[in-house]
Formats: C-alpha cells, sequence, structure tokens
C-alpha cells in the first residue's frame, strides 16, 4: 500500500470516528431536552395543584365564617369590638399550613370595617380592587389571586346575609409562603413576583423585597436566585420561547408559572429553578457507555482492515482473523442483545413487585387509618351530641358551644392529617430531598400508632437527628415494611408476654445506621439468609405475600445506595431477658446534593 493510500485511509479513518461521535452526541443532547421537558412539566403541574389546593382550603374558611353569627352581629350594630378572629388564627397557625392567615371584613357598601393585620379601617379599597366591584355587583363566593395595598396573596370573598339583605363581605386572604415551602421540600426553588405595574400600589409591601420593579411575595425567596433574576433581568425569563431554559453556566434548568388575575391577564409569576444534579440522568449515562463501546468495535475492525492493506504477503492468515473478528463481533452484538432483553425482562418483573407490595402497602394502610379515626370520630360524635343535648333542654350558651366547635375543629383537623400522610405515602416522588431520617420515622408511626395502642405493642426510640438527602418516600416505605413484620410478629404473642419494638438511630463511619428490633422471639436459623427473597414469606398464604422484605432490601440498596441485614438478637431491658429479629440499615449521609 503507497503511502499516499495510508494517509487517505487513516483520513477516512479519522472522519468517520468523528462522524459518529457527532451523531451519537446529538442523540444524548436530544436525549437531555426530552428528559429537562419532562421535568419541567412535572414543575408546572406540582405548581398547579399546590396553587388549587391553597384556594380550595382558603374557600373552605371563608364559607364557615360567612355563617358566623358575631360577624352579622358586629355590621349590624356598626360595633368592630365584636369580631374576635385571634383563637381562629392562633388554631389555623398550630394545626394547619395556613400559617399566616388574613382576615378582611367589608359593609355591604365596599368599606374596610375590619383588617385582622392592622387597624386601618373605613376607608374605600375600591378604587384598588376591580374583584370587590364584582363582588359588589353581583354577590357570590369568588376566589381570586390579586394585589393590594400590602401583598400579592389568594383571596376568598363570601357574601355574608341576613336573610336576604347583604350586611358584607368576609374576605379570608392567604399568602404563598406555604407553596413555596411544598417546592423547596421537593428540591424546587421558587421565586414569586407581582408584575410590576402594581409597584405603585403596594404602598406598605409585606416582604419589602423588590427585583427592579417587580415585587417578590414569598418571604423565603432564596437570595442566590433573586441574585440570578436580578442579574439576567425579570423580562428575561417572561420572554421564554420553548418551556424551560438551561442555564448551563449555574447548573439549573429555569421555567415561569404565570399567575392570572380575574380577567386572565398576567398578575404576577412564579420562576421556578431546579439543579441538574438533582435530576436522574442514568439513563443518558448509559446511553455514553454504549457509545464508547461502538467506537471501541469500531476503532478494533478498522485497525484489522488497515492491517489486511498493508500487508499483502499475510493476507490468508488475516482472512482467518477477519472470519473470527466477525464472529467475535456477532457474538458480541447478540450477547448485548441478549443482556438488554434480559435486564428489560429483570425491570419489568421488578416493577410488577413494586406494584404488589404498593397495592399490599395500601391495603394496610387503610386498616391503620380506620384505627386513626376511631377515636377522633368517637369524640367528633360525642361533642356534636353535647350540642344537640344542649339545644334541646334549651341550655345554649356562646361560651360552650364555642368549646364544642373548637373540639370538632382539632379532631377534623387530625382527620385531615391522617389523610395526607396517606397521600404523601403514595405519591411517586423520584427526586431526592433533604430530609431527616427521624421525620421519616414519624411519618411511618402517625400511621400505625392507633394499631400499635390497640394490640398492646410499646415503641422505644433513640434516634439522632440526622439529616440525609434521598428519596424521602422510598425510605419511610422500607421503614413501615420492616416495622409492620415486627407488629403481625408481636400480634401472636401469648397474652402476658412484653410487646416491644425498638428503633436507633446514630452515625458511624459517616453512615446513617437505623436498628429496628423486637422482642418477638426472632427467625429460625435455618430461614433467616431466604428473609430477602421474593415471595418468601414465614406467613399463612392468606397473611402477606412475601414481597414486602424483598421490596425493602431493593429500595435499600438500587434506590438509596445503602446496605440492610438481618440477624436474631439477645438482649436485656429493663432487668429481663428478650430474644427477636433486628433489621439494621446503613445509608450514606455524604450522597452528592
Amino acid at each position: 500500500m503507497k503511502f499516499s493510500q495510508k494517509l487517505i485511509f487513516l483520513f477516512l479513518l479519522i472522519l468517520t470516528a468523528v462522524l459518529l461521535n457527532k451523531v451519537w452526541q446529538e442523540k444524548i443532547e436530544l436525549l437531555k431536552k426530552e428528559k429537562y421537558i419532562a421535568v419541567t412539566q412535572e414543575i408546572q403541574e406540582q405548581t398547579n395543584i399546590l396553587v388549587e389546593e391553597k384556594k380550595n382550603a382558603t374557600v373552605a374558611i371563608g364559607v364557615s365564617l360567612s355563617f358566623d353569627k358575631t360577624i352579622k352581629e358586629a355590621l349590624k350594630k356598626d360595633k368592630v369590638e365584636l369580631i374576635k378572629l385571634g383563637e381562629l388564627s392562633a388554631s389555623l397557625r398550630k394545626n394547619s399550613d395556613f400559617k399566616n392567615v388574613w382576615f378582611h371584613v367589608l359593609t355591604g357598601e365596599g368599606k374596610c370595617f375590619y383588617r385582622s393585620w392592622t387597624d386601618r379601617r373605613c376607608d374605600t379599597v375600591l378604587n384598588n380592587r376591580i374583584d370587590i366591584e364584582e363582588m359588589l355587583k353581583d354577590p357570590k363566593i369568588m376566589t381570586t389571586i390579586s394585589v393590594g395595598n400590602y401583598d400579592m396573596t389568594f383571596k376568598v370573598m363570601i357574601p355574608i346575609y341576613e336573610e336576604k339583605n347583604l350586611l358584607g363581605i368576609i374576605e379570608v386572604i392567604t399568602h404563598f409562603n406555604s407553596i413555596t415551602i411544598k417546592l423547596l421540600k421537593k428540591g424546587i426553588e421558587p421565586v414569586v413576583l407581582a408584575d410590576k405595574k402594581y409597584k405603585e400600589q403596594l404602598l406598605y409591601p409585606f416582604t419589602k423585597l423588590f427585583i427592579g420593579n417587580y415585587y417578590v411575595a414569598n418571604l423565603n425567596a432564596n437570595p442566590k436566585y433573586m441574585d440570578i433574576i436580578e442579574e439576567k433581568t425579570v423580562e428575561h425569563f417572561l420572554t421564554f420561547e420553548k418551556i424551560y431554559n438551561e442555564d448551563i453556566e449555574r447548573g439549573n434548568i429555569e421555567t415561569l408559572y404565570t399567575v392570572p388575575d380575574i380577567k386572565g391577564d398576567p398578575l404576577g409569576y412564579i420562576i421556578l429553578f431546579k439543579p441538574i444534579n438533582e435530576i436522574d440522568m442514568s439513563d443518558i449515562e448509559w446511553m455514553k457507555e454504549e457509545m464508547v463501546y461502538y467506537i471501541v468495535i469500531l476503532l478494533i475492525l478498522s485497525a484489522s482492515i488497515f492491517y489486511y492493506l498493508t500487508n499483502r504477503r499475510v493476507i490468508s492468515a488475516i482472512s482467518s482473523k477477519n472470519r473470527s473478528m466477525k464472529k467475535l463481533n456477532d457474538y458480541l452484538e447478540k450477547a448485548l442483545i441478549e443482556e438488554k432483553e434480559a435486564q428489560r425482562q429483570q425491570e419489568k418483573e421488578r416493577q410488577i413487585l413494586f406494584q404488589q407490595s404498593k397495592m399490599a402497602a395500601m391495603g394496610e394502610m387503610i386498616g391503620n387509618i380506620a384505627h386513626q379515626w376511631r377515636q377522633p370520630i368517637t369524640i367528633i360524635s360525642m361533642w356534636a351530641n353535647n350540642i344537640i343535648a344542649d339545644i334541646d333542654i334549651g341550655d345554649v350558651e356562646n361560651k360552650e358551644l364555642r368549646k364544642y366547635a373548637v373540639n370538632i375543629n382539632e379532631q377534623t383537623q387530625h382527620l385531615s392529617q391522617t389523610i395526607d400522610d396517606f397521600r404523601n405515602f403514595f405519591i411517586p416522588n423520584k427526586d431526592k430531598s433533604i430530609f431527616t431520617i427521624k421525620s421519616s420515622i414519624d411519618k411511618t408511626m402517625s400511621l400505625l400508632s392507633a394499631a400499635f395502642k390497640t394490640h398492646g405493642i410499646e415503641l422505644i426510640e433513640d434516634i439522632e437527628d440526622i439529616e440525609i438527602v434521598a428519596l424521602e418516600n422510598e425510605l419511610t416505605q422500607a421503614i413501615l415494611n420492616i416495622i409492620k413484620n415486627a407488629k403481625d410478629v408481636l400480634e401472636t404473642r401469648p397474652d402476658g408476654s412484653r410487646k416491644l419494638i425498638f428503633i436507633n438511630v446514630y452515625k458511624k463511619d459517616n453512615k446513617a445506621i437505623i436498628e429496628i428490633k423486637d422482642s418477638g422471639g426472632g427467625i429460625a436459623d435455618n430461614i433467616i439468609d431466604k428473609v430477602f427473597e421474593p415471595y418468601f414469606t414465614t406467613k399463612h398464604k392468606s397473611q402477606g405475600t412475601g414481597i414486602g422484605l424483598y421490596m425493602t432490601e431493593s429500595i435499600i440498596t438500587k434506590h438509596l445506595h445503602g446496605e440492610i441485614t438481618a440477624e436474631n438478637s439477645e438482649y436485656e431491658y429493663e432487668g429481663k431477658h428478650y430474644m427477636g429479629a433486628m433489621f439494621t440499615i446503613a445509608l450514606p449521609i455524604d450522597e452528592k446534593r
């Protein structure tokens, strides 16, 4: 082979490798964009759900206050001092996400009668509030997000009637902070802005924060992201040509959620940031590995061809080598296809097991909710009967009636919290978040506490407050599976035996260690090594599927990158000897945030 021919061959080889790499890089970039679009759509959906939930909760408070006799009496007699909403505000602050609720009572003419956050009253707010003007024209329940003299807030206005006469309007005002707190827990950084056209209207800005002419409505806005917005200008975010923007320099994807006013025009904006390093990119990393594999194959084949062309005297030997190389390449391609199919089938089976585990857990949680609700429902029934009895005998006092109502409200808050815990447990969330192991254990126990009490099970905790970055719902499910297994064993123990579950959490070698043990007598030595196998169970078929501990081991090792072991433990507690199963979980603390 001539020297010039060798140069041409080398040039073509390099050109082929470059073109192949370019095609692969374009494919990887396309996959990244699809991933960012999916993440952005999820962020937009989560934000919209939180906004709608806040509106609905605010409406519920407003409707109940529109029937308040004290407020009606104050409006009729023009005595603002009769209105006492401090106790309600304190109860909401203690038992709900409403940490800073404002109450605004207006007269039937649209004048301010009472404001819970200031002593200013008797002023006309119609000039700045088109929603109040609409309410007076057509009195009905109205929910809006608007900007007033103080803040950009959620507002619900309910007309207050005495028979058919309009006495006034009750307005409940809530803020964006609870929404932004929930977004932060999901690893999303929000900055809530009121449109610049409202700057002059904000005479007494609640947060005192501005970016240019745009008012910042959430107190917990991160200064780091406020600086980014100020540097790029708000207008940059308002003119996105696509659903998201990728900021490679700062490692974020950015998206915009527009808040409309009552007429559908932009009233405000929520600018949302998601750190790229918190997005699961494992499928794209696999594509990169596949690219390296094919480039290596190309180089091997090219080297063989080059050697063949430059050494004609060993043509027969090279031909044999090429045939062997082709067989090897065919074998490798076949092996790769078979491996991909095996991985796909394994993943499919694992997803089926996860779904079975989730459905089994849902059934068990419904049983636990029945335990959790039994006592509050009994208490609510008792207080309601007290009210009925007082009415029947004509002995109704406002003080006693308020006491009954407050007690009923506390119990309904407890029922609501149980539903929230149940819903949050089953919400799919594949984004890592920062949380404490104690909070995960507390959520688990909130779902099991009633069942523990019913069966006389004692819980002994020694928990160090350790913060980790991981999938919180996954850890909660793993802990729940272990504790539920211990509970099931203890329920079968004979009467008179003490039923104990110990939970210890501590740090060791830069890992968070979670130890859960019981006094159930332990696991037989001939089966303890099999407890993490799928469909293995020591229970009767009617009592379980045998996939709970298998899914627990899968969650800990594959999703949380930790370790889990099972052993029998003999120990002394309060002067008595006990034996039971002990599960030990080790989780990394310094996961990349």
